[in-house]
C-alpha cells in the first residue's frame, strides 16, 4: 500500500523537477534596434537569429527605439522574421522610447507585439526632401502600396488593419494604452521580466509550425553585434555618410593642392567609407551637385587666380549635394520621422557650413604661401643682412624680406653686414659680401 502511494508522488516529483530544469535552461535572445534602420540592422538581425538557433532560444526579443529607416531593409527584416523558426517578440522599450515609421512596420511584423509604459508608435507616412525642405509624401500610388503591405502583415497576426493603415494615411500616433485598446499590440509590460511572464504559454505560428512559449524565468541573453556590424552601423548613419563624402572630397582637393601631408589619403578613405555606408545607393541629384561642385573648385584652383565667385559656387554645390545625399527623395524608399529628418538636415548644414569656412580659410593660406614662394623664387641678386658670423666652414642665418634663411659663403662675413644672394643650395642661400660701390 505504501508502495502504491509513493509511485504517484514519485512521478509528480520527476515531472516537477523536469519542468523546473526546462524552465531554468530556457533562454531568450535580446537584440537592440536603435538609431536608423539600415543594412547593418538586417545583418545584425541575421547574426541574432543564428545565435538564437545555436542557443536553442525560446524567442528573439527586438527592443525597438528608432526614428525609422529604409523601407527595403524593413521588408528584408519582415522576411527574416517570417522565415525564422524562432518566435519574434517586438517590444518598444525602454520607458519613453518610440518606434516611428519603419520601427512601427517592424513591430507590426513580429509574432508578438508589446510596448513598455509611456512609449509611442506611429508616424509611418514617408517623407522626402525638396528645395522647400522636408515634406510628407501624399501621392496615392506610394501611399496605397505601403498601406497594403502593412495591413497584410497586420492581418497575418490578427491585428487591427484599419488603425494600422492610419499610421500611414493619417500619420497616426498611439501610446501603449491606446495601442492595446485598438488591438494593435498584444501586451503592455513595464519591464522585460514582466514581458517574459506575460507571453509565457502563448502559442505562436512560425515557419516551423505552432510553438508554445516557455519564457517564465527564462535566461536573458543580450546579443552583442560583431565588430564588422558595429563599424557598418556607424558609417551607415545617413548624417555621417553625407558628411564623410563631402569631407573626403574637400580633403582630396587639399591633398592635390598640397601633397605630402596625407590629406589625399584621408580623402580617399572617407569617400570609400561613405560609399560603403550608403550601399552605393546615393541620390542622382546629390551626385550631380557634388560633381559640379568639384569641377568648379578645380577650375578655381588650377585655372583662375585666387579664390572668388567660381570657388564660392563650388562650395554651394557641395553643400547642396550633401543635403541631397540624405536618402528619401526620388526613390522614396525611406520611412523615418519628420522630426529626425529635420534634425539631420540641420546637423548636416551646420557641419558642412563649418567645413566650408575652414576649407576657404585653408585655401586662402595656401594661396598666400604660393604667392610668397613666387616672390621668394626670384631672390638671386637681392640684398639680405647677416644675423650671424658666416665662415666657409660654418653657415649662419640672414634676414631676407622679413624671413630668416640659412646661408653659407666661401668667404668670412661678419654679423650685421649686407650681402648679395648669388644662388641657392636646396634650402640654403649662397651669399657674398656687398661691394662698397653696391651699397
Amino acid at each position: 500500500m505504501k508502495l502504491k502511494l509513493s509511485l504517484p508522488l514519485l512521478l509528480f516529483i520527476l515531472i516537477f523537477l523536469s519542468t523546473s530544469a526546462f524552465a531554468q535552461n530556457s533562454n531568450v535572445i535580446i537584440v537592440e534596434i536603435s538609431g536608423t534602420i539600415n543594412q547593418s540592422t538586417v545583418e545584425m538581425l541575421q547574426e541574432g537569429i543564428r545565435e538564437a538557433e545555436i542557443r536553442n532560444s525560446e524567442a528573439v526579443i527586438l527592443l525597438l527605439d528608432t526614428p525609422g529607416g529604409g523601407l527595403q531593409e524593413t521588408i528584408e527584416i519582415w522576411e527574416l522574421i517570417r522565415s525564422s523558426t524562432k518566435p519574434f517578440i517586438g517590444y518598444v522599450y525602454p520607458q519613453g522610447a518610440a518606434a516611428w515609421s519603419a520601427g512601427t512596420f517592424i513591430l507590426i511584423g513580429t509574432h508578438i507585439a508589446a510596448m513598455a509604459d509611456n512609449t509611442i508608435i506611429g508616424s509611418a507616412q514617408p517623407v522626402e526632401i525638396s528645395f522647400e525642405g522636408t515634406r510628407t509624401i501624399n501621392d496615392s500610388k506610394t501611399i496605397n502600396a505601403l498601406v497594403a503591405r502593412l495591413q497584410e502583415r497586420a492581418d497575418i497576426y490578427g491585428r487591427n488593419k484599419t488603425i494600422v493603415g492610419e499610421f500611414i494615411t493619417k500619420n497616426l500616433n498611439l501610446n501603449e494604452t491606446l495601442a492595446l485598446e485598438y488591438e494593435v499590440i498584444e501586451f503592455v509590460s513595464h519591464s522585460i521580466d514582466q514581458l517574459l511572464d506575460d507571453v509565457d504559454g502563448t502559442i505562436v505560428n512560425t515557419s516551423a509550425g505552432n510553438i508554445t512559449l516557455h519564457t517564465k524565468n527564462a535566461e536573458q541573453k543580450l546579443y552583442s553585434p560583431s565588430f564588422k556590424i558595429q563599424i557598418l552601423k556607424l558609417i551607415s548613419n545617413p548624417i555621417l555618410t553625407s558628411l564623410l563624402l563631402v569631407l573626403g572630397i574637400i580633403s582630396l582637393i587639399i591633398g592635390i593642392q598640397s601633397p605630402g601631408f596625407g590629406a589625399e589619403v584621408f580623402g580617399v578613405i572617407a569617400i570609400l567609407l561613405s560609399l560603403i555606408g550608403s550601399g552605393f545607393s546615393v541620390s542622382t541629384l546629390g551626385i550631380f551637385f557634388i560633381t559640379i561642385g568639384v569641377l568648379l573648385l578645380i577650375i578655381e584652383l588650377f585655372v583662375l587666380p585666387g579664390f572668388g565667385v567660381v570657388g564660392i559656387g563650388g562650395m554651394i554645390c557641395l553643400i547642396m549635394g550633401a543635403v541631397f545625399l540624405i536618402p528619401t527623395y526620388s526613390t522614396r524608399e525611406w520611412l523615418i520621422s519628420m522630426e529626425w529628418m529635420n534634425t539631420a538636415l540641420t546637423i548636416v548644414l551646420v557641419v558642412i557650413g563649418l567645413l566650408a569656412v575652414f576649407f576657404v580659410f585653408l585655401l586662402y593660406k595656401i594661396l598666400q604661401i604660393r604667392r610668397k614662394r613666387t616672390q621668394v623664387g626670384i631672390f638671386i641678386g637681392e640684398k639680405a643682412k647677416t644675423i650671424d658670423r658666416i665662415t666657409p666652414d660654418k653657415p649662419g642665418y640672414v634676414r631676407f624680406k622679413g624671413e630668416y634663411w640659412q646661408a653659407k659663403s666661401d668667404t668670412t662675413i661678419e654679423a650685421n653686414r649686407q650681402v648679395t644672394i648669388s644662388g641657392k643650395d636646396e634650402s640654403i642661400l649662397i651669399v657674398k659680401p656687398v661691394k662698397p660701390r653696391e651699397r
